[in-house]
């Protein structure tokens, strides 16, 4: 996720300017903390932590929380459920 974030967001210097490292790192913060205490495997992905994304970075005056927490979701749906089976040697 960080990885993908920061190249995604890089892009747009536009919005984020000199915040993206910072943005970045409440994404993964607020998506790790998700994944270690409510997500139980595939179907149980929630938009929750997408929204503590968003106004986390809203209420820290940074730029570009919608957009942050949109680039987010789109990461954990291409990725969580598929990584949890990896992970677990699930099918």
């Amino acid at each position: 996720m960080l990885s993908h974030l920061l190249k995604k967001l890089s892009k747009k210097e536009d919005i984020y300017g000199d915040s993206v490292e910072e943005i970045v790192g409440i994404c993964v913060e607020i998506f790790i903390t998700f994944l270690h205490t409510e997500y139980g495997g595939p179907g149980t992905l929630l938009v929750i932590p997408f929204i503590d994304i968003a106004d986390t970075i809203d209420e820290r005056g940074l730029p570009g929380g919608p957009e942050a927490a949109r680039a987010a979701v789109k990461w954990a749906t291409d990725h969580v459920d598929k990584d949890w089976k990896e992970w677990t040697g699930t099918n």
